[in-house]
């Protein structure tokens, strides 16, 4: 098919509408029967930006298990446990020695949450995280029988992507790689480990967009002979009932479930991840459509993402590539005018340890620095616009920073994540003559935590 280079108006409309509401687009990529027609990057992301793709990496795992079936070196029918003769003589709860892998690929699993985070306050304190995602799952108390109801255990797909490295003898990406990524293109994806070394199957995936955009692709080709093709048909089916309360806002997430996939509706089906990471495909159109954002700021902003890509799925004009047009990650516009300022603040006893705020900025950029455990941290920013910058947070940087004074001279810096956790962090700083009150909030499904809370000091005298 002979493709036009006109404009395609229907994605172009819909990402004016999502940046005009303030959603965090970091990309969209469009595929019609194997054609690239669109393939948008908000700057400063382009094509060779690796991702977080979070749970999305769930259905890699699904893949790379489909791929052991039809090598004849999986049995999903068999126990989990069997894969794992190490934990054989330590595991004695019934409901984990009787969980089979196909109860683990459907989210059957003997657990209502996710087993390693047992314990833990909210998915920021990762204090109480177990260190071992493997062990946790085979030697945790059991919350039910496997087989039933299903409820989403993330800690099931890290056993998924174990049994991978163990059945194969190979490491869980070498596996991929050799068995069907390298094949596809796939360039430079790699995964996030636990701190015990197992690959976080069910969140870790770091990957180029594009790549994400030829696996679903190939997979709503039925595998392209690289997958057991009964392993694929079931694994996009609806065969876990998901129609249950407590899955936020976004209804295609209650059209059932297969092999760590959802079907979004009776035509379409998807890798959904944290935060609008989004690989969605409708087989009998020939559209698969991929996008990468961080909306862990607003859960509703997912559910937008997603209607809009099957409204896209839709409408779209197949012979149509769409120009490219040149946008930016979401930044802060700032509302008021800058008086450059600058004082370090001696911070009254806080449970943020911190001591010492120091901040200066003039009419462009300025700079934050906080004196917390004992260590410096700077977090620069710039007026109106986003600055890349490093973060003491390793996980997550690199970052990128803006910020504004608000109507009522209020400083409000905004760092979002960029790197391998993705997320964010927002000062507010709000000035009462020499006393400063700085406000910190940390969002995300992050590594690190202890940035949540209020914290007040007062001027020091030069």
């Amino acid at each position: 098919m002979e493709i036009r280079e006109d404009s395609n108006k229907k994605i172009e409309e819909t990402l004016d509408y999502l940046d005009s509401i303030g959603i965090q687009m970091h990309s969209l990529l469009a595929m019609y029967d194997g054609d690239v027609i669109a393939e948008i990057y908000y700057d400063p992301f382009n094509r060779d930006t690796l991702h977080r793709m979070y749970s999305e990496t769930k259905s890699i795992t699904a893949i790379a298990i489909g791929i052991l079936v039809k090598k004849g070196l999986v049995d999903i029918n068999k126990t989990a446990l069997s894969y794992f003769s190490e934990y054989e003589d330590l595991v004695k709860d019934e409901n984990i020695r009787k969980a089979t892998v196909r109860d683990l690929l459907m989210m059957k699993s003997p657990y209502v949450s996710t087993c390693y985070k047992r314990g833990s306050k909210n998915s920021n304190d990762v204090s109480t995280y177990q260190e071992d995602y493997v062990k946790s799952f085979f030697l945790s108390k059991s919350d039910r029988k496997p087989g039933g109801t299903f409820s989403y255990d993330t800690g099931a797909s890290v056993i998924l992507a174990k049994l991978v490295e163990k059945a194969s003898g190979k490491g869980f990406m070498e596996f991929l790689y050799d068995e069907m990524f390298r094949d596809l293109g796939v360039k430079d994806a790699y995964v996030v480990s636990d701190p015990a070394g197992n690959p976080q199957g069910g969140s870790g995936l770091m990957m180029r967009p594009i790549d994400m955009l030829k696996i679903v692709d190939a997979v709503s080709r039925g595998g392209c002979g690289i997958i057991d093709e009964e392993f694929i048909k079931d694994a996009i089916k609806p065969l876990s009932d998901n129609r249950i309360p407590g899955l936020g806002d976004l209804r295609e997430r209650r059209c059932g479930y297969g092999y760590q996939i959802w079907r979004v509706r009776e035509d379409a089906f998807a890798f959904l991840g944290l935060g609008g990471q989004l690989a969605v495909s409708i087989p009998e159109k020939k559209i698969s459509l991929v996008t990468t954002a961080d909306t862990q700021i607003s859960a509703m902003h997912t559910a937008l993402i997603m209607t809009s890509l099957l409204n896209i799925a839709d409408n779209l004009d197949p012979a149509c590539r769409v120009q490219k047009k040149k946008r930016s990650v979401l930044a802060l516009e700032n509302h008021a005018q800058v008086r450059p300022l600058s004082g370090t603040y001696v911070v009254s006893d806080n449970p943020l340890n911190i001591s010492k705020v120091d901040i200066s900025f003039d009419s462009k950029e300025g700079k934050i620095v906080l004196f917390k455990d004992g260590k410096e941290e700077a977090y620069p920013f710039c007026f109106g616009n986003n600055k890349i910058i490093d973060i003491p947070q390793k996980s997550s940087s690199p970052a990128l920073s803006s910020a504004s004074i608000t109507e009522d001279g209020a400083l409000i810096v905004w760092i979002q994540f960029i790197g391998e956790c993705n997320g964010g962090m927002i000062f507010e700083t709000v000035w009462q003559e020499n006393d400063v009150t700085l406000r910190l909030h940390l969002y995300g499904e992050l590594m690190f935590s202890g940035y949540n809370g209020i914290i007040e000091a007062h001027k020091l005298e030069s």
